[in-house]
């Protein structure tokens, strides 16, 4: 297993920041957060490709996944009003043709909360829907999609091991595939090898953070409730080979140098089986 860093967590700086971080503290990869002034779809499109790949080519830090802006404002895939979905769909296509462009392994999706006043059904036929729809496009360009389960706190529809499970099946795409969060089987208060019982050998990707039940906060490992050498077992167990990328917001914000130092050492030392 290999650690990667995501950039969310330096977005304060600019984006060459999070890449002398990765590169400093010895992380193997890279995930970039597509928002603005960052790596937004179309800045990408318009000509920005260039720069992040020569940022990847300078420190030597290949880009495992691009996650674009897709929970809820203004972009979701479960707009109920079809001018609102149509407008989405075509974000998430140019979404991407940018992870295309700037050569990233993944482009991630996950599904925010649908808001209140609308069946379940409906929210679940229509974001098939629409993944079916991304899918598509994905196989015509050559770029897999991954999707992300969020938390109880978060949304509704993408939440647990069967919800991805039933998303991954029902598209039936070989352009898509899971990855898991940390955070969701503690707050939905599952077993984490659920994911791997039930979606073996398509979780390809993983938010490597702790977390508490009772937030959504992401965490530097041992900051939280987690069972970390319990986790680094399992993973090994089933043969888990993907990336764990660090996935931090809210609390380091301010001292990100800090937290991708400390975050790095302690993902290794878990990997190197000290407690």
């Amino acid at each position: 297993m290999k650690i990667s860093l995501f950039t969310a967590g330096i977005s304060r700086y600019p984006l060459e920041k999070s890449f002398e971080l990765a590169a400093k503290y010895q992380y193997d990869a890279i995930e970039i957060g597509g928002f603005r002034p960052h790596a937004f779809p179309l800045d990408i499109l318009r000509g920005g490709a260039e720069k992040i790949r020569t940022l990847s080519e300078r420190y030597q830090l290949p880009i495992i996944s691009y996650a674009p802006e897709n929970t809820g404002s203004p972009y979701s895939l479960v707009f109920e009003d079809p001018d609102l979905n149509q407008e989405s769909l075509e974000y998430f296509k140019r979404s991407l043709e940018a992870a295309r462009a700037i050569g990233s392994q993944y482009c991630m999706f996950a599904c925010n909360h649908p808001g209140y006043g609308r069946l379940e059904s409906d929210v679940r036929r229509l974001f098939i829907d629409n993944i079916k729809i991304l899918a598509e496009h994905a196989e015509k360009i050559g770029q897999m999609i991954i999707l992300e389960p969020v938390t109880p706190y978060e949304g509704t529809i993408l939440v647990t091991s069967d919800d991805l499970h039933w998303a991954i099946s029902s598209v039936n795409s070989p352009m898509v595939k899971g990855m898991l969060d940390l955070a969701c089987p503690l707050i939905a208060r599952e077993p984490m090898v659920e994911y791997f019982n039930k979606c073996g050998s398509d979780i390809r990707h993983i938010h490597f953070i702790d977390a508490t039940i009772d937030s959504e906060d992401h965490l530097i490992p041992g900051d939280g409730q987690m069972d970390f050498p319990g986790i680094i077992r399992t993973l090994k167990e089933v043969g888990y080979d993907g990336y764990l990328s660090l996935e931090l917001f809210t609390r380091y914000q301010t001292e990100p140098e800090y937290a991708a130092a400390r975050g790095y050492r302690a993902i290794k030392a878990l990997l190197n089986g000290e407690e």
